[in-house]
């Protein structure tokens, strides 16, 4: 037989022939197809029935050599007598069915018995393994020596729910060892569950795999696939414009997601219920190069945000205020040129952090003190409630360069508020110090304005495979630009912002409230005037056109970034080198298929090919498809659902017969169907057929035929 006819048969029949030579019957479809095939090959025909009583009889005269007596009770003799070919125990010299399978590592036969007491099972099991070892001992071989096929072919299915398919298989046939693994390779993309439990089904669930940044990505863009084309929304409210003099926090340098009230005084994280793990930043409007400046920041009060695990993050609720030079990073204390201290009694820059001073919680107010000498040497000092914890910071003069410093607050989980009035402190001053209220307006320094309308500003989408270089273009482009103050919305970008707590296993989850937050942000950024790049995959053209009719208004470019083949190969061994995740073959493959390059039109202004050039671009990208496509398993075929009324329940009359005679029953009776008695009343009838079997209902519809069964009044009749 065949491998395509044995493929062609169904699974009750490939069962039926494998019971008949006495092999196991369970697994997936492919799994009995290779047992049946190997058997074939081997040449093991089917137990004829007077086989097989004679092969019970040996069964009940051969016994174990060494056994112990304690094995013989009187329930194990009895079922000795009546089990199977499958359940006996041949001596190794007889060249039968029976000797195969004792020798193989199918479910142990004794199991097969259900009326074995479990004691008894525990040492017939001990005894048989002891008699194999000893023979193992005694004729040492090669392992595939010993085994037939057919023995092979039923251990590689028990293994393959363990991981161990590959190894049994390897060692079946001593003069063809890859004939097996070919087998199973080419039956593995047509396999199918047969009678398979929820306990089975559980068991044969892969392994969990950890997810990288770009699951969850695909994950999130997939989404759009399935949404509708959104709504344009009306216009929002124009941002109030804020005055050129005013020292307020600035909506403009920070975090999109904090948010800042309309006095400019106080703040707080704007997700912090969803994304209780992010951390937003504010610098002010205004910072000062020469001078004596202090600001005073309140720790208002914690927000209830959800603990993940409050035995490891002993930040859920931090507040950090400092100093920090404008267009740096707005996580502060983590970049150079950012001091900050924090409500754990620690000062940080640099990501580099020591104790200081001591813990501040939910009502103290910080006092931040900056000395700036005519020399550019700096000191930056704190006070807890009014009393100082001494100086921090010692800055030379070549550390800022004369660049300004502005006053930095930093939140998680909580809001915070300054004191903007520099009449009325909440804690006296250090002789000397000022407000920046209080400063000339000529010592103070103004840092950038937002634009002034949406039109101004640009909106670029990065477009490419992972590990393309598009973060790369980016923050290229972005210290090439630096006065167009781009906003990087991506995954790491949000990553950034997290901090995982040590000791705490959270990857995953900050990889996912990641992806999520940057689909929320998108929505916000569309309110905000500024320039924004998005820094995701984007192959999928339901993303491209959902994300970018969110900005309409703004100037909406696409950046592809589509190197050579090679390049891209190396880029991606690079980017998973450093990551130390690699993306699963699957994945990509799934990526290339879905990969549409974007084209100008209502949605985007301009499409740039930074890499390999349009045309280029679509003839690589034709080569990828192709290939994955051959390499991807053939995807399931969707039922189709036929419109009319054949799949639709027929309204019931409370009699067998119905409006239009006895063939339209909601019920099928014994013997009939509905195809027997033409096509039911549908929409791929034709309306006019039943015209003349009613008359049309032409009275009043009143509130007491309303209340009326429907069941009962069919267009003026009554049943």
């Amino acid at each position: 037989m065949l491998l395509a006819e044995v493929k062609r048969l169904k699974v009750a029949e490939l069962r039926a022939m494998l019971t008949e030579r006495g092999l196991d019957s369970k697994g997936l479809k492919a799994e009995l197809v290779v047992r049946l095939i190997s058997a074939i090959e081997a040449g093991v025909e089917p137990i004829k029935s007077g086989d097989e009583g004679g092969n019970v009889s040996e069964a009940t005269i051969i016994e174990p050599p060494e056994t112990s007596p304690k094995s013989h009770s009187p329930g194990s003799e009895q079922c000795v007598k009546t089990q199977s070919p499958v359940c006996t125990n041949a001596s190794p010299p007889k060249r039968s069915m029976n000797a195969y399978t004792d020798q193989s590592t199918q479910t142990d036969p004794l199991q097969l018995c259900s009326c074995t007491a479990p004691g008894a099972i525990a040492e017939q099991r001990t005894a048989v393994r002891s008699e194999e070892d000893r023979q193992q001992q005694t004729n040492p071989q090669h392992p595939a020596a010993a085994l037939h096929p057919v023995a092979v072919a039923t251990a590689a299915t028990e293994h393959a729910e363990s991981g161990c398919s590959s190894a049994v298989l390897a060692i079946s046939e001593p003069e063809a060892p890859q004939q097996q693994n070919q087998l199973l390779h080419r039956l593995s993309d047509g396999s199918e569950t047969v009678d398979s439990t929820p306990e089975e089904s559980r068991e044969l669930k892969r392994p969990h795999e950890e997810r990288g940044r770009d699951y969850y990505e695909f994950k999130e863009d997939i989404h759009y696939n399935r949404a509708k084309t959104p709504e344009l929304l009306p216009e929002p409210e124009e941002e109030a414009e804020i005055d050129f003099d005013d020292v307020r926090l600035d909506s403009y340098n920070c975090d999109l997601h904090f948010e800042v009230d309309s006095d400019g005084s106080s703040g707080q994280p704007l997700y912090w219920e969803k994304f209780p793990l992010l951390r937003s930043g504010c610098r002010m409007t205004h910072g000062f190069c020469q001078g004596k400046v202090g600001f005073e920041a309140k720790f208002v009060k914690r927000l209830s945000a959800p603990a993940l695990d409050t035995s490891c993050d002993q930040d859920r609720h931090l507040l950090r205020v400092g100093w920090s030079v404008d267009n740096t990073s707005l996580q502060l204390g983590e970049v150079e040129l950012s001091y900050g201290f924090d409500g754990q009694g620690r000062i940080l820059t640099a990501g580099k952090e020591e104790a200081f001073g001591e813990p501040f919680t939910e009502g103290d107010v910080i006092g931040c003190y900056a000395f700036i000498s005519e020399t550019g040497e700096t000191t930056l000092s704190f006070h807890k409630n009014g009393l100082s914890l001494g100086v921090a910071y010692h800055l030379n003069s070549s550390t800022l360069g004369g660049q300004a410093l502005y006053p930095h607050v930093l939140c998680k989980n909580c809001s915070v508020s300054v004191n903007l009035d520099s009449d009325t402190p909440w804690h006296p001053y250090p002789t000397g110090f000022s407000t920046l209220l209080a400063l000339p307006p000529g010592q103070r320094t103004r840092a950038l304005l937002q634009t002034a309308s949406k039109s101004e500003c640009e909106v670029l989408m990065m477009v490419g495979l992972p590990g393309s270089g598009k973060t790369h273009w980016a923050q290229a482009h972005m210290l090439q630009n630096p006065r167009k103050r781009y906003n990087l919305l991506s995954t790491n970008s949000i990553l950034n912002c997290m901090r995982e707590a040590p000791g705490a296993n959270h990857g995953e989850l900050m990889l996912q409230q990641a992806t999520q937050c940057v689909s929320q942000l998108i929505k916000r950024a569309a309110t905000k005037r500024r320039n924004y790049i998005l820094d995701q995959a984007n192959i999928y053209p339901s993303a491209q056109r959902h994300k970018m009719l969110c900005f309409c208004g703004y100037q909406r470019k696409a950046v592809v970034v589509f190197p050579p083949d090679e390049v891209w190969r190396r880029r991606l061994m690079q980017r998973q080198e450093q990551e130390g995740t690699a993306l699963q073959e699957t994945s990509l493959l799934k990526a290339k298929v879905s990969f549409t390059l974007p084209e100008q039109g209502e949605h985007l202004d301009e499409v740039m090919f930074v890499e390999l050039s349009s045309d280029e671009a679509l003839k690589l990208l034709t080569h990828y498809k192709e290939e994955a496509r051959q390499l991807l398993p053939t995807p399931p075929k969707r039922k189709k659902h036929r419109q009319g009324s054949q799949n639709r329940p027929i309204h019931q009359c409370g009699w067998r017969g119905g409006p239009f005679g006895p063939h339209c029953a909601s019920q099928k009776g014994p013997g009939r169907h509905l195809s027997a008695f033409g096509r039911s009343y549908g929409c791929s009838s034709d309306p006019q057929r039943y015209r003349k079997y009613y008359r049309p209902y032409t009275g009043q519809w009143s509130l007491s035929e309303q209340n009326q069964s429907y069941g009962s009044v069919y267009y003026g009749f009554s049943s």
